[in-house]
Formats: C-alpha cells, structure tokens, sequence
C-alpha cells in the first residue's frame, strides 16, 4: 500500500466540495489577529466592551484560548461545506449544521469560562475527531488537505485539554508551552497514521467479495426456484501494478463516488464475465482524463430527475432483471433501439441500477450499452482506460429479462444463454474503485446504496 501524499487525491490534494473549508482555514488566523489587533486599540481608547474583550483573553489559559481557537475554526469549516453537500449528501451536510452548532456553543461557553468549560469542549472535540476517523475507516471519506488540517487542530487541541495541570487562568508555564508543541505533531501522526490504515483497508482489490457475481448482481438469491447461494462467481480478479506510479491518478468528479482513480480495479474476469476488448494497460493521457471526468459529471447531471423511480418508470424504463431483488437494472427499450454509435450519451442513457434498501429504491448507477449494431471487439474508450467496457457471457433471458444463470452454457426450459451487450457503468454510488469502476460485487453496491442521502419521500421497491 503506498499512500499518495501529493497530486490529485492526495493527501495534499482538496476537492472542489472542500474548497470552501480552505478558505476559512487560511482566513481564520488573519481574522483572529486583525481581531484582537483591533479590540486592543479600541480598548486603548476606553471602550467598555473591548477592554472586557481584551482582559478575559489575558485571564484565559493557553489550553482555554487554544480551545477557542479549535471551535472558531471548527465551525467556520464545518459551515462552509453545509452548502457543497446539501444536494448530493444531506445527512453529511446536517451533521455538518450539528457540528457548527456544537463548535459555536463550547466557543461561547469557553469565553464565559462557564462550569465544566472543560469537558464541553473534549466532547464537541473528540466526538468530531472520532466521527471523522470513523468516516476514513468506513472508506466513506478520503483524507484530504482540509480534512487534515481541521482535525490535527482540533486533535491537538483536545490533547492540550487532557493535560490535568493546565489552569482555566493565568499566564503559560513553560510546562505548558511543551504540552502545546508536543500535542501538535502527536496529533498529525495520528492522523496521517488513520489515513494510511483507511487507504490500506479501502483500497480497491483489498476486499474480495466471494460467492456472488458482479455485474448482474445474483448474490445469494433464489431465482426462481433456484438457489444461487454458494455459487462460485467471485467477480474479477485485481490486475497488480498496472501502469506506473507515475501513472496514479485521482480525478474528482460532481458524483457521490467520489474521484475516478487509476490504476483501476481491472483485468480478467471469473467464468461469466470478461472485458470487452481485452484488458486495458495503458495509463490515461490528460485529455482522455478531462473526457472521462466530463462524462462521469455529465451522465451525474443527466440522471438526477431517475433518483426518482417514478420519473424513471415515467420516462420508459422497465426493469430487465428480476424485481424485488437487491439490485435491479433497468432499460429504456427506446433509447438502446435507437442508438447508432457506441459513444456514451449522457442525454441518452439506456440503463439504470437501482439497490433496494429500507428505506426504497435507490439510484446507484448508470449503464452505457453499446447497441448490436454498433458491437465490436474494441468498444469506444473515450476516457481511454479510464472508460472500460465489459461483457457478461453465462446469463440465462426469457423474453429479454434475466432470470438466471446457466451452467455450462444450459439454462432452464423457456430460457436462452446469450451473450449481453458491452456495457459501461458510471457509479453514483460510493463503491470500492470510484465511479467508473468496472463491476463491484453486489455486497458492495448495497453497502454503498445506503451512504447515498435518503430521498424526503422516498421510492417503493424497485
């Protein structure tokens, strides 16, 4: 595992979502400057309010400043991203309300030197910085510049707080002084620490999902009668090192999966699935990533109105694999019949994934077909590598809709063994590889389904 420390997702790097939250950090220490600067001079011409301003900041200990300083910066940043999030991840965006509430109310509470001030602070603190670390373990989160610096400050600062000899008043000890300079490295290591163990275990081809078979997603179901259970359909197998280093990418993109990455979770599949044209090798050119980004933000855009079921169903889409299932694909038949060019379409989408959850349908993917007439050996890769296509060749159809699974090329009576189309897949979905990943498992796509935001009112089973 090496952990990419600058470049696009790095460590280092700051997606467009976050770049609010960077703003404020490079803002806060001016502002908090320019802002005693100014009640020290007004104070210097008698006024009341700033000369109590001024003489509570003397009487605060560095532990009680410091933590009024981690609680300015940790409701600046946490409001700023509100806004970046709202739309496509409301409950990250309302825990980011919550948080600014917190952060404001231990600010006031500190400035007060109210009871407990203490204790109210490592709470809003180490609930933040737990939260956080939660998010980079559960690969919901990737650690970024913004995400790095907000919560080595607030780590740090909840250090200082543990130390049991620090006063609520009166000047710094050089005691003190070490405890502020050691909680800040130990913080950073710690943190960078999270990060790599969240990169090594999230990676994509660290979790092998056994017993299911990607792509049509037939995990564990009883189809028909037949019992799928225990089959042997472990997905891909990982191809190891492809490209160079030098090669390793992260694209952000608009979707909720987050940054197309590469290399990618790619190379040659289990029995039943293989990728159309061969394995793809070659690191993507930098135009071939601006035209895989486009298409993912695009296609992102494209299909907001289908995380409405409704909408989609409305629209001309019918399911073509078994309803009531954990993950269903459906087809518009009038957009697939009309395509003449394999190009991906984003105002033409032909496919869409849907994963039933508690709490309904959701949307967690788009799928390009490319159409029988337009079939070859070597789909269009607009995004290059980046844009792989795949075929599945064991599916068992009646009457276009995929019922089960053949075995040596024999499917039950009234069904027939066909090849499908080669097909691409945008995620928007947080699924392990990002949303151009070929084919996660079915575990995978349900698990991820359930990050997405919850709809206000949502959809019935697809």
């Amino acid at each position: 595992m090496a952990m990419d420390m600058t470049g696009d997702g790095g460590v280092l790097s700051v997606p467009a979502e976050h770049l609010p939250g960077l703003i404020w950090l490079v803002v806060a220490p001016l502002a908090v400057w320019l802002l005693v600067c100014a009640a020290q001079a007004l104070a210097g011409r008698g006024n009341r309010l700033a000369e109590r301003f001024v003489a509570r900041l003397a009487e605060l200990s560095i532990a009680a400043r410091a933590a009024l300083f981690a609680s300015l910066v940790g409701a600046g940043v946490h409001a700023a991203l509100v806004q970046t999030h709202w739309q496509e991840d409301r409950t990250r965006a309302l825990l980011f309300l919550v948080d600014t509430a917190a952060f404001v109310f231990a600010l006031v509470w500190t400035l007060a030197l109210r009871p407990h001030w203490r204790v109210v602070n490592l709470v809003v603190l180490f609930g933040t910085v737990g939260t956080y670390a939660g998010y980079l373990l559960r690969g919901w989160e990737e650690l970024d510049l913004v995400g790095l610096l907000t919560t080595t400050i607030e780590l740090s600062v909840a250090l200082i707080l543990l130390d049991p000899l620090q006063p609520a008043v009166g000047p710094a000890r050089r005691r003190e002084r070490w405890v502020v300079a050691a909680a800040l490295p130990v913080a950073l290591v710690s943190l960078l620490g999270t990060g790599a163990v969240a990169s090594a275990t999230n990676e994509p081809g660290s979790h092998h999902h056994h017993d299911e078979m990607p792509g049509m997603d037939m995990h564990d179901m009883n189809m028909h009668g037949m019992d799928m259970h225990g089959m042997d359909m472990r997905g891909m197998a990982h191809m190891a090192g492809i490209g160079s280093a030098g090669h390793r990418v992260s694209l952000p993109t608009n979707a909720p999966a987050g940054a197309i990455r590469w290399p990618q979770p790619m190379g040659d599949m289990e029995p039943g699935m293989k990728m159309a044209g061969g394995s793809c090798t070659t690191a993507p050119t930098p135009s071939q990533q601006r035209a895989a980004v486009d298409l993912v933000n695009e296609t992102v855009a494209a299909v907001a109105p289908y995380r409405r079921l409704a909408a989609a169903k409305a629209a001309g889409y019918v399911p073509v694999t078994p309803t009531g299932f954990p993950v269903v694909h459906y087809l518009n038949p009038a957009i697939y019949r009309s395509a003449t060019t394999g190009s991906p379409d984003p105002t033409a989408v032909p496919s869409l994934v849907y994963v039933n959850t508690a709490h309904g349908a959701v949307l967690a993917a788009v799928m390009y077909l490319l159409p029988r007439t337009a079939v070859s050996a070597h789909p269009p890769r607009p995004g290059g590598c980046l844009t792989q296509w795949h075929v599945h060749t064991n599916l068992c159809l009646r009457a276009g809709v995929v019922v089960s699974i053949a075995f040596g090329g024999i499917c039950q009576a009234g069904s027939v063994n066909q090849v499908t189309p080669p097909m691409l897949h945008i995620w928007l979905a947080l699924v392990p590889g990002g949303p151009l990943a070929p084919d996660p498992g079915a575990l995978a796509q349900v698990d991820a389904a359930y990050r997405l935001p919850v709809l206000s009112k949502p959809n019935g089973t697809a």
